[in-house]
This record gives structure tokens, sequence and C-alpha cells, in this order.
């Protein structure tokens, strides 16, 4: 006598354990299997040898279904997911669990028309059915670990998967109305650009489709409760789209059939996996293609994306293009970082204008977006002077009547280009494991602020800070250690000595006719005062403020190397002197405010602080600059 085996081939979510203790299909996702023995699976990455095979036991007890859930090391119990599960598929859970189907439907506009995250707010729903939804579902898989908002509006969001893996969304608002979103389709990627920060990451996985929807379902769900429609979505977060292409595609067609975005307002980019571009030429979706070309030689091209070699070469990859225009009768976008001073020349430009003409690709069938590049730690290049850029754009519209537009980039201020956000979330977690309190609370602890690059470890012209080599000790003779500029990250003082709630995580000095040329005479202006003072530990008075360590510690590296930069500055000294620079003028101005404050409240000013205020509008203007630079 045979039994049948239930064993998942696919997605975990979509197995849902009835109130019977077993488990129901919600999809085609379960294979029977007739055999004495059944495989149990485990993740590719968890289980480096083969499957093992395991005999069935002679006792004769029931044989439950073996799901691929119930074989990972997961960091949650399992749950399904009412954010991607698709309607039909939740109307069969609830009959499984005894509810009339229209409770789907109940539920469903809960969450995509009404924006309901939390179960008990279902006050529509049974109570018996609230109970069974908390312990069996949960709206949403992806955690959402950090979430900036940029001064234009842009949205950047970094989620940890139920592995740990870390990915990034942005929501680019447009003046005219546009809302798009950036949408991660790998956990790192494995084409190893060498200019693009996902790139030097390395890959660790491809992203269910269900994790690729869900990025696109929050924001859409968050606009429409809003009032305002998520009207485009670009695949060009983290990893190479088309290296996860089943995945992709029905993520894509969900959002297609389920949120009503149209599949000709859904980009998808790549580096040119050129055997999956033929299969996208032969799907009924209607997607835009973006093509990361920029290079017109394969040398150059291999050298910076390696990825080229292993498709074949340019001549491969733009036949393939002209193909893929055939076909499809759509236009082909062509992304181009511009390098200062390695592709972004008139002769380069031209180069790139005779490679499509070459390939008889019609000026009317592709257009050519320019992006600065965005320098990140591990890549030594740096963006593209203004006038370079609008003079790539003159050579390939003037001679080759090509349309050609730098593109505007969105969230400088939060580094939201895309495949930055990893390496800041990396630095916030290894900065946090620094943050460790003294076990003996007696023990004075000097504070130092860091700056906003964490790793500024150098004077403007280019010498390295010194370590302040200094031991400070409890009464029991027991040091803190050697301390240097941003190493000491604890500190206990007195109120109204320093206001650290400044809203750009930067310390801020509540007297204002305090200044101090630089952070190290501020480590030592703090040793001097707690050895002098011997303050006493105070435990509602410890703030914790981020900052990297004076160990050895291999942690220390990344911190430094995933740094991560926007500018259109080119040369890296003068970026960081500008970064310096305008972190300066930025205290100042603050502090200037400060003092006419106190004089708007009766206070005397003194002729040094008179002079300060007077130079308000020369540092404005400074600062005004300065930023412009670093744009």
């Amino acid at each position: 006598m045979h039994t049948s085996v239930m064993v998942t081939l696919l997605l975990f979510s979509r197995i849902a354990p009835s109130s019977s203790g077993g488990a129901i299909a919600l999809t085609k996702r379960l294979a029977f299997i007739n055999r004495s023995s059944f495989a149990t699976f485990s993740p590719r990455k968890q289980c480096p040898s083969p499957p093992q095979i395991h005999p069935r036991s002679s006792t004769k007890q029931p044989i439950e279904p073996i799901t691929l859930m119930q074989q990972t090391h997961a960091m949650v119990p399992f749950r399904i997911n009412l954010l991607t599960l698709p309607l039909d598929e939740l109307e069969t859970l609830l009959t499984s669990w005894g509810f009339p189907a229209y409770r789907g439907k109940q539920i469903h506009n809960r969450i995509f028309t009404h924006g309901v995250t939390d179960i008990d707010h279902m006050v529509d729903l049974p109570q018996k059915l609230r109970t069974l939804l908390k312990e069996k579902t949960s709206i949403g898989s992806l955690h959402l670990e950090i979430e900036q908002v940029s001064k234009d509006g842009t949205r950047k969001r970094a989620y940890k998967l139920h592995d740990g893996q870390m990915i990034e969304s942005v929501l680019m608002p447009y003046e005219d109305g546009r809302r798009t979103a950036c949408i991660s389709s790998q956990a790192g990627c494995a084409m190893g650009c060498v200019f693009c920060a996902t790139g030097q990451m390395g890959f660790s996985r491809q992203l269910t489709a269900e994790e690729i929807y869900e990025q696109v379902a929050r924001f859409a769900i968050e606009l429409k409760s809003e009032g305002e429609r998520l009207s485009n979505v670009v695949m060009m977060g983290m990893g190479e789209p088309l290296a996860n292409y089943r995945n992709v595609l029905a993520a894509i067609r969900r959002m297609n059939n389920e949120l009503g975005i149209g599949a000709r307002k859904i980009t998808v980019s790549t580096v040119g996996v050129v055997p999956n571009i033929k299969k996208l030429m032969n799907e009924d979706v209607q997607v835009r293609l973006a093509l990361s070309l920029h290079c017109a030689t394969d040398e150059e091209r291999s050298a910076l994306l390696p990825a080229n070699r292993r498709y074949g070469g340019l001549d491969e990859l733009m036949s393939t293009i002209r193909e893929y225009i055939d076909v499809k009768k759509q236009r082909v976008t062509f992304e181009w970082a511009l390098i200062e001073g390695k592709n972004d020349s008139k002769d380069v430009a031209r180069a790139l204008g005779r490679l499509l003409k070459r390939h008889g690709i019609r000026p009317d069938m592709a257009h050519v977006n320019l992006i600065p590049l965005n320098p990140t730690g591990g890549y030594g290049g740096g963006p593209s002077a203004r006038n370079n850029v609008q003079n790539f754009v003159d050579v390939l519209q003037n001679e080759f009547g090509l349309s050609a537009t730098p593109r505007m980039r969105r969230g400088i201020d939060i580094d939201a280009g895309c495949g930055q956000l990893k390496a800041k979330v990396k630095k916030k977690e290894e900065s946090q494991q620094l943050l460790t309190i003294p076990e003996n609370g007696n023990l004075p602890v000097v504070g130092v602020y860091e700056d906003e690059e964490g790793n500024d470890n150098d004077h403007e012209d280019g010498e390295e800070i010194p370590y302040i080599y200094d031991s400070i000790q409890n009464d029991d003779g027991v040091g803190m250690g050697n301390i240097r500029h941003g190493s000491v990250v604890e500190f206990s003082f007195e109120d109204g000595v320093i206001n650290l709630d400044d809203e750009d995580e930067d310390l801020d000095f509540v007297d204002p006719t305090f200044e101090a040329d630089d952070e190290l005479l501020e480590a030592e202006r703090l040793i001097a005062l707690v050895r002098g003072s011997r303050l006493q530990h105070q435990p509602t008075d410890v703030f914790l403020v981020a900052a990297s360590s004076d160990s050895d510690d291999p942690v220390d590296e990344p911190i430094l190397e995933n740094t991560v930069k926007s500018t259109t500055i080119t040369d890296e000294e003068a970026t960081q002197s500008a970064k310096r620079r305008r972190k300066k003028l930025i205290k100042q101005l603050k502090s200037i405010q400060k003092l006419k404050d106190m004089e708007s409240t009766g206070t005397v000013l003194n002729q040094e602080q008179r002079e300060k205020i007077a130079k308000e509008n020369e540092w404005s203007r400074e600062l005004e600059s300065v930023e412009h630079n670093l744009m």
C-alpha cells in the first residue's frame, strides 16, 4: 500500500495550515509522490550537500505534508502573507476554515483600499476570524528597517527579508503627478558591475515573486490612502531583473492585473542578459526595456560590466536589441552612467552614435538616459562635470538625431541612488554593535561626535588625524583605553552642555559662543571636562551616538569602504573638502540664528558676536554654492 506524501515545490507562502493541523493547496504548488520514501528538501544556500533521503518509519503513523518552510531555519514562524495572497486563494483559505468566501473580499478591501495594516482594525470581521487571522497570517512579510524622506519627497526604504537579507525600494514623486517606484529583484547582484554598490556586494539570492510584488503593493496601497496613485514601476533597484526572469515576470503580471499598473508603465532594466531578452520579446506583456550600456566598445564595457563577455559581447547584444525593437515595435532606453574622464567625452558620444547606427537601430526607436555617476566607496571614478554632460547630449542630438536626456537625480540628500542604501544599512547595523554601555556605571565616558560621512579621518590637507592617546580612569583605576577622532560613542553630561536632539543626527552646541575648529579639539575639550569634573554615571543621561570603532576588528573596514557619496564634484579630495566646508557653514549659520534669538530676548551681544551675525549673508551664499557643486 502506497501513501501519498505532499511536498512543496515552490513558495512556502502559498501553503496554509488548516484548522485540523494539515495543509491545503492554495495553488498548483503541491506534488503527490507515491513512494515508500520521500525527499526532505532544504534551501540551496543552507544545504551544501545533496538532499538526504529518509526512509519512512515502520510504525503506522500518518505522514504529515513536508513543506519547504518546515525544512528551513526560518527567523519567524510561518504565516500566510495577506498582502501577496491573491483574492481567489484567500477565499479558498477562508472557506477551508469554515467562513464564507465573501469575507475574503472584505479583508482584501480593507488592505488594498483602506490601507489597514492591523487585523484588529478589521472590525467588520467576526472576532473568531480575526483571532485566527492574527494567529496564522500577517499583512506583509518585508520588515521595514529604515525609511528616509528626501527634501524633494523621495522615499527610500530598506527592508529585511525573512532570512535576514536586505533589499531597497525607492518611491520618486514628480511635479507632473507621476509616482514611480524603483524596485529590487534580487538580494545583491551577481553581475559584478564595478561602479555599482550592489554589484560590489555580491549575490545573495533571488527574490520571490511575492517579495518583488510586495514592494510595489506597499507603495500602491499607501499612495491610494493618500488620494494618489502609483503610476510607474522601474525594475532598477538591487539585482539584475532578467537573471530572475520567472519571478520578475510573475510579479509584473500581478502588478498589471491586481494593482492596475499598465505594462507600458513598467520598465525592466538589464545589463544585457541576451537569452532572456530574447525570451522577453516573445512574451505577451508590453513592458518597456532599458539597457544598461555605459560603453561603446567591448574592451571598455567588459572592464566595467564583466557580464558583457558572458553574454557574447556588444555585437550579440545590439543585434538582439535590434531584433527586440523589430518584434515589440517599442523604443528601447539606453542607460549611460557618465564617468568623468572615462566615457563622457564627445568622441565617446560619437562612438555610441555609430554603434547604434551600425546595428540598424533607428534614432526614433532609441532614447539615451545620461546619469552622472553616483560614486561608491568601492570605485574611484567620479561623475561628469555639467559641461561634459551637455556636450554629450549635443553630440547625440545634433550629429545622430538621437534623443538624449540627463536624468534628474532625486533623493540626493538621502543617497537614494540605486544600489546605495544597503551600504548605509550595513554601516548602521555594524555601528550599533559598538554601542555598549560599560558594566561599571561609575566610569566616566567621553563623547566625541561624528561627522556626516562617518569616515572623515583626514585633515583638509590630506594628513591623517593623529590618535588622541589618553587614558581616562575611574576610581578603581580601570582605564578607557585609547581614544581617537569619532571613536567613543557614549557619554554622561549635565543638562545644557550639548544638545543631542538635532534632526540631522549631528550634535550641536547649546552655547553658540563656543566653536571648535576641529572635532579633535572638541574631543580634547570633552576629555578635560570629564577628568576635571569627575562626573558620576547617570543612567538617565546616557546618550548613544553612532560612531566608528578604534579597534582592529575587521567589522570597521566595511563601514569605511561602503560609505556612499552622491556628488557632481569629480575629485575625491575636493569632494571631502567641500562636504567638510558645508558642514562647518551649516554649524555657523545655526549658531548665528541662536545668537539672533538671544539678541531678540534682550541679551547684549559682544563685538565678536555681532561681527559673526554680519557674515550670515556671505556664509549663506557660500553654502548655496557648495551645495550646488555637490548636487
